[in-house]
């Protein structure tokens, strides 16, 4: 499933912070959350060269249900489309290139072959991979997970691209009947090498859950789909703000 996306003109080079906090604010309400998910702790040095370059910049998303999951039956809703609905409000005149790989009940060891056949035909300068609770469903080994995320990481890095990891989605029965920690452990220790950034769904989610914004779990049925939208899209703005100080850092 491939998009190709028309940014405004302002070149990430001369975005003052100010801009994005602007930008924060003109969000939905219930899309506010705490500064640090906004902000990787490693820069995106080829997300900003892309950015800069004046080309065509291509975004590869690879994951689960969530990933490449239509939101009530329309196509091209879920997160990675609404975050660069958030990057095109920023930064216009930049054309990206999405493109979505995945399917529901995906482990990572079998996304590891797509995200391999699709770096073998393009250049992406970002990497967006959502894995790990397909692997906690079923009980499988996390150090064969670690495996299988450090040959992804190295084959993104071996390309000239940046990785983005995105952890499970929040969600009180999955908490209640698996034990999601040693995998979660996994993501944070992989997130810890260079050129690796996490965001964090999980806590993020957790949050707007517990403040009673978005809360998938406890929202009467007539309103799900709704819920659903809103989340999608509040996950897409906060990622893309996230996208854009990683860039931002390998500016300065």
């Amino acid at each position: 499933m491939r998009r190709l996306f028309l940014l405004l003109p302002l070149l990430l080079v001369a975005a003052p912070a100010r801009l994005l906090a602007q930008h924060v604010m003109a969000a939905p309400e219930a899309c506010e959350a705490a500064p640090e998910f906004a902000q990787p702790d490693v820069a995106l040095p080829h997300l900003q060269a892309a950015l800069t370059s004046g080309g065509i910049v291509h975004v590869l998303a690879v994951g689960s249900g969530t990933t490449v999951g239509e939101v009530n039956g329309t196509p091209g809703t879920s997160f990675p489309y609404k975050m660069v609905d958030a990057l095109q409000a920023a930064r216009p005149g930049v054309v990206i290139d999405l493109t979505v790989r995945g399917g529901r009940n995906m482990t990572a060891e079998t996304m590891l072959g797509l995200l391999k056949g699709e770096l073998a035909g393009q250049h992406y300068p970002l990497v967006l991979w959502q894995t790990g609770t397909v692997e906690a469903v079923r009980g499988l080994r996390p150090d064969a997970m670690q495996a299988v995320l450090q040959d992804g990481i190295d084959a993104v890095q071996a390309a000239g691209g940046d990785l983005v990891l995105v952890d499970s989605q929040f969600s009180r029965f999955l908490r209640a009947n698996t034990d999601l920690d040693p995998y979660q452990s996994v993501m944070q220790q992989v997130a810890r090498m260079p050129g690796v950034a996490l965001f964090h769904r999980f806590d993020l989610m957790r949050e707007w859950a517990s403040d009673g914004r978005i809360d998938l779990e406890r929202v009467r049925k007539s309103d799900r789909e709704k819920a659903v939208e809103l989340l999608n899209t509040c996950l897409g703005e906060v990622l893309g703000h996230f996208l854009l100080a990683g860039a931002e850092q390998a500016a300065h």
